[in-house]
């Protein structure tokens, strides 16, 4: 199973961007978790249905670029199968997909680069 925080991909980014802007992109990257939990439970039917692949496609990119491996994971599988039309049951989804924004957000809020750093 992967994993919620991948640390290896933020120390990465880390290294590859500077360690002084990891907080402002990680404060962008959890208003957009809380954004998208907002959106998708207040939204019903067909809105939902739209705002679940077009919320699980933009997810793709900036749950890989940090880490979040579990939320990318299903962001990336809901949007292939949204591209196929082969979305089944959109509140399910819609469902999980919170539950797995919470759960990223929950690991991501309390996240101290320290923790990752080499000795």
């Amino acid at each position: 199973m992967s994993e919620i925080m991948n640390q290896q991909t933020i120390s990465s980014l880390s290294k590859e961007i500077g360690e002084e802007n990891i907080p402002v992109l990680l404060d962008i990257f959890l208003g957009e978790l809380e954004n998208y939990q907002a959106t998708l439970s207040e939204s019903e039917g067909s809105a939902q249905h739209e705002l679940l692949k077009e919320i699980s496609h933009a997810l793709k990119s900036s749950a890989a670029s940090f880490g979040a491996d579990r939320l990318c994971a299903m962001a990336i599988d809901i949007d292939t199968r949204g591209k196929q039309g082969l979305l089944l049951n959109t509140k399910q989804e819609t469902q999980s997909l919170i539950k797995q924004l919470r759960e990223t957000y929950t690991s991501y809020v309390d996240f101290n680069l320290e923790d990752i750093k080499s000795p």
